[in-house]
Parts: structure tokens; C-alpha cells; sequence
């Protein structure tokens, strides 16, 4: 049975309002078996082939005019000339690029990522709007669909492209070691001395990864409650990280991407230590395999300092006698 991608109904509505799309998302995430699927009468154009795309690139205007009727262009990185004149220039045309690398385009975009734990598990996911407002009814689940989803692997050209690079295995160790520290805060310095590089040089590669939809990055919240903050941003790796932490974040972030919402997430952290991993909102979620009264103790203290009347709290499996408090919403990570 075929795998139901949650986008595919925010993605009609998005062509259908604005005509003209790009599609983004990781190597491997489906983008094309769902356009394939979703606008099977559209012609499709894919750049990787040689002809198309030096059409694309040689003469931009000419190549979109040839078309004549709804299309979809794939691998539209692949022709920079294309991109450039996409950005100063208004179509008419209902059209949906497709791009594995972010385009900063400014033109309706959609992210499509792996699929997530909802979509394998073939269930609604927990809205993004929802999490600290209601807990969904538990269902049991097998265990081989429970499971997180795996990196796929390292989009080797398209991260060299964006950075090029005399050894590509430099650029792959240093992403090796950004993984590393998923979950934490980003200290660039340190990575850069890590690796052996500039500073300079981590920066580009950092941005790179990000690019590729392989990190996300969370800035602090602005709201400082009278505290002293932790300015850095953390990092966490989308798929495959191994830390539960970032594996539950890349859950609601995928989630929220696939639902055609807009993506605000955050974390807060003062100067004593005191840290909300991810704020949605007003709502500061916490995450933490385990349920434990030190993680319960930072709610209830942020609760305080924040004044919110409610948190949620996020563990690998909730405890079979529980204490319910309305005020700390809890959830295992399969539910999300």
C-alpha cells in the first residue's frame, strides 16, 4: 500500500491558490513520486537532463515559454542561471519547481522531509498548534513502525556545489562532528578547531547543511523574563541524529512542514542552567527520554518565571501509574 504523504493535500491547495510552487526537501524525501502522483497530467521536466538544463541555463525565458501548460521542473538547482532569473521576474504560468537545496525563492514554498513516524504509522500527526493544549488517546503501536527515521546518507554533489571543495571528506568529517553535537548549543569556534578549519570556513559549512535540510536551527525566544539569557542558537540534526532530543524536535518540525504550516520553533535558556528545550508559541515543551522530577521541577519553574497556565512534557515512554497534573500535559514521542 502505497505511503500517504500529509503534504499532498496543502500542496494542491498551494498550486491551485498561487500557481506558481517550489517544492523543496532532502534527496530521497518523495518530492518527485508525489508530484508524479499528485499532478500525473502535468508535464514533467527533470534538469538533470542535459539538454533540458542547458536550455534552462543558456536562455531562461525562452526554455519557461516553451512549455506552454502546467509543468513541474525538477532539480531545478542544477541551473543557477534559471534561479537568478526566477528571482526578478513574475510568471503567469502554473508551474512547480522542485529544488533539494533551499532556494530562498520568493515564490509559495512547501518542504517535503522523510517521511515522519505519523505518516509510516498512517495516522493524523499532533498538530503543531496542539501540543500542550490536549493529549491525544494512546494507541499501541508495533514496534518495528516506532522506530525514528534514518539519515539516508550525505547529498555529496549538491554540498558541493554550495561549498566547493578540493576533499569532500574534510567537508563530511566536520558534518560528522556537527551531528555529534545535536541537541546542543552551536559553538562554532569549536567545531572550526575540531576540524582543522577557519572559523570562516565552518560558517559556509554550516550554512551549507542547512541548505541541504539536514539541520535545523533554533534561535532563543525573545522574551527574557527579567532573566539573564543564553543567546546561542542550538542545532539539531533532522534525521538520524541519535539523540533523542533532536529526534523529537525533527518529528514535530517535519510534522508541522508536511501540514503546510509555517514553522516557528524555539528553545529558552538562562544563565544558571534553566532551559525549556522547545518553545511553540507561548507553550514551552520539555524533552527528556525519561520522566524525572528534575525535568517536572524546570517546568513547574518556568511556568512561574513565564507565567503560563500550561506546559507539555515529551518523554520516550510514559511511566504505567502516572501523576496528572492539568497543568503539565504529557506525551509519549509516538504520539506526536
Amino acid at each position: 500500500m502505497p505511503l500517504e504523504r500529509h503534504l499532498a493535500i496543502p500542496l494542491r491547495r498551494s498550486v491551485q491558490s498561487f500557481g506558481l510552487v517550489v517544492l523543496e526537501g532532502p534527496r530521497g524525501a518523495g518530492k518527485t513520486t508525489l508530484l508524479r502522483k499528485e499532478f500525473a497530467d502535468s508535464l514533467y521536466v527533470s534538469l538533470d537532463d542535459t539538454v533540458d538544463r542547458q536550455r534552462a541555463r543558456e536562455d531562461p525565458e525562452q526554455f519557461l515559454m516553451r512549455l506552454r501548460r502546467a509543468a513541474v521542473i525538477d532539480e531545478v538547482q542544477r541551473a543557477p542561471e534559471l534561479v537568478a532569473y526566477l528571482r526578478r521576474v513574475k510568471l503567469e504560468l502554473p508551474l512547480v519547481f522542485v529544488s533539494s537545496v533551499r532556494l530562498g525563492l520568493p515564490l509559495e514554498r512547501l518542504e517535503l522531509h522523510g517521511p515522519t513516524l505519523a505518516e509510516r504509522q498512517r495516522r493524523h500527526p499532533l498538530k503543531l498548534e496542539m501540543i500542550g493544549r490536549f493529549v491525544p488517546a494512546r494507541e499501541k503501536q508495533k514496534d518495528e513502525e516506532a522506530g525514528w527515521g534514518q539519515n539516508a546518507g550525505w547529498p555529496e554533489a549538491d554540498l558541493r556545489a554550495l561549498v566547493p571543495v578540493r576533499d569532500l571528506d574534510r567537508l563530511i568529517a566536520f558534518a560528522e562532528k556537527v551531528k555529534a553535537s545535536s541537541g546542543t548549543g552551536l559553538q562554532q569556534q569549536e567545531l572550526a578547531r575540531q576540524a582543522g578549519v577557519s572559523h570562516r570556513t565552518a560558517v559556509r559549512w554550516l550554512e551549507a547543511l542547512e541548505a541541504c535540510f539536514l539541520t535545523v536551527k533554533l534561535e532563543p525566544i525573545e522574551e527574557e523574563f527579567g532573566r539573564r539569557m543564553v543567546k546561542r542558537p542550538k542545532l539539531h540534526f533532522l534525521m538520524g541524529s541519535g539523540n533523542f532530543e533532536s529526534e523529537v524536535v525533527s518529528e514535530i518540525y517535519r510534522n508541522a512542514c508536511h501540514s503546510g504550516v509555517e514553522v516557528r520553533l524555539g528553545y529558552w535558556r538562562d544563565s544558571n542552567g534553566l532551559e525549556i528545550p522547545l518553545v511553540i508559541g507561548r507553550i514551552g515543551v520539555g524533552i527528556a527520554e525519561m520522566l524525572t522530577p528534575a525535568v517536572e521541577g524546570a517546568l513547574q519553574r518556568w511556568m512561574r518565571i513565564s507565567k503560563s497556565g500550561q506546559v507539555a512534557m515529551i518523554t520516550r515512554e510514559l511511566p504505567r501509574l502516572e501523576r496528572r497534573e492539568l497543568r503539565v500535559l504529557r506525551y509519549e514521542a509516538r504520539q506526536l
